[in-house]
């Protein structure tokens, strides 16, 4: 079964970490179900001349989720070979399990060290931009994602991203 196919038990205990991998379960299993049978007609997709077409959307969360996941495990290795709906997907879905993993061990003095550097303003920052920064960012284009679908006339399937039940 591929990662996220269902919506993972929550953690038993509530911690930061905890918390955060939480964050990272929903993103993987919203991100699975959105991107769950896409056909060529979606990937090819471009809503309006100048927007980025499906596989630059993809490409794009792979590259925010992996400088999330980066800036706590300095470990991973980007991979330049992606060029497919498939190599993309898959991979975002590892890093998915990969930072979450990591997440679930990491205790409040560990998040607190993190620091996720932004080349456009040449700055570093605290924990709390990965949040707001890489998260919320990958949640909005993973909607982009959902809308796109839609618009091309292949909407995703009826789950809830509550519970990951179907309707």
């Amino acid at each position: 079964m591929p990662p996220y196919k269902e919506l993972p038990s929550p953690p038993e205990k509530i911690s930061s970490g905890a918390i955060l991998a939480r964050m990272i379960d929903g993103i993987g299993f919203r991100y699975q179900v959105a991107t769950d049978g896409l056909t060529d007609n979606e990937v090819n997709f471009l809503p309006t001349d100048g927007s980025m077409n499906m596989i630059e959307l993809l490409e794009h969360i792979y590259k925010v989720l992996f400088w999330g996941y980066r800036a706590c495990d300095d470990q991973l290795e980007y991979r330049k070979d992606l060029a497919t709906y498939d190599d993309y997907r898959n991979e975002t879905l590892e890093i998915c399990q990969a930072f979450k993993k990591k997440l679930l061990t990491m205790s409040d003095e560990d998040l607190n060290q993190i620091s996720i550097f932004l080349k456009r303003k040449n700055k570093t920052f605290t924990f709390w931009y990965l949040i707001n920064g890489p998260i919320a960012d990958v949640l909005t284009h993973i909607g982009q994602i959902n809308s796109w679908r839609r618009i091309a006339g292949n909407p995703v399937a009826k789950i809830s991203p509550f519970d990951g039940k179907k309707f």
